[in-house]
């Protein structure tokens, strides 16, 4: 049984989310918790009654049990079950609890992609949430995405570190959901792999001998925004994944404006896997 946990604020951009991963777990038992997060901030605390406060919490439940009836009469599945809370935390906060509470395997989070502020990559909750979240992936789902099943994972890898099969294992179960290939991208930054990174690069073949899988190496980089989406397009990659390490790569691509244009152009969904160390 999965948990995932799908935070909605009830427009058509978070129900485009809910579709695609909805497609995406078809044939997976799964729990799906809907989220919806109304922080309560001081100078409303003392502009509300309590009970105007709870008047609206039992109006996002009603909003919830809409969003659930419309994914049953949409979405049918004996094998899909959901469950439904409000917060009255930042949404931040709200997914960190509700993580925590329902232990949830994945969170999922609809972007706005291209039709977003120019300076903003994933929208601004998205990043935050994956800047933030330490125990579990979230999973990025362009706006307007139509779902088609993912025949290629991209893995964008520096090869700095050696990964664990707890981290790999998020990326093989999302490939083995539709018996996926995984195509793994390093951009080299170097002439050559240094001894440490071709040890590295072994030791993820060996975790993915049973994977189909290919190794795609770019020397010496020009651009990175060029590269990653020349990647996608060349492997023909339906979902992107990476796995964030504290100051690390990921790290990295935030605070370099490259990504803004990045931001614009994937157009597909990005899983960001946190490291277990």
């Amino acid at each position: 049984m999965k948990h995932i946990l799908i935070p909605t604020d009830f427009s058509e951009n978070a129900w485009a989310a809910t579709k695609y991963i909805l497609n995406l777990f078809t044939n997976e038992t799964c729990t799906f918790h809907l989220l919806h997060s109304a922080p309560v901030t001081s100078s409303r605390i003392s502009s509300f009654s309590n009970k105007l406060s709870r008047v609206m919490q039992e109006n996002a439940l009603k909003d919830l049990k809409h969003l659930q009836e419309r994914i049953e009469k949409t979405h049918p599945n004996p094998k899909h079950s959901f469950k439904s809370s409000t917060s009255t935390h930042d949404i931040e906060q709200a997914v960190s609890i509700a993580v925590e509470n329902h232990q949830i395997d994945l969170v999922v989070m609809g972007t706005k992609g291209a039709t977003g502020a120019k300076e903003i990559f994933l929208g601004s909750n998205t990043v935050e949430i994956i800047s933030k979240l330490s125990k579990c992936p979230v999973l990025a789902i362009p706006n307007d995405l139509k779902y088609t099943t993912p025949k290629n994972i991209g893995f964008s890898s520096g090869l700095k570190r050696l990964y664990n099969s707890s981290e790999l294992n998020e990326i093989k179960d999302l490939a083995n959901l539709h018996k996926s290939n995984i195509h793994v991208l390093h951009i080299q930054t170097a002439p050559n792999l240094n001894e440490s990174q071709k040890e590295n690069l072994e030791a993820l073949k060996g975790h993915l001998k049973d994977m189909d899988h290919a190794y795609v190496e770019i020397p010496q980089y020009t651009n990175k925004t060029d590269e990653i989406i020349n990647f996608i397009k060349n492997e023909e990659v339906d979902i992107l994944t990476m796995i964030k390490y504290k100051h690390g790569f990921f790290e990295k691509l935030f605070r370099e404006p490259v990504i803004a244009n990045l931001g614009h152009q994937l157009t597909i969904p990005f899983m960001v896997i946190p490291a277990t160390a």
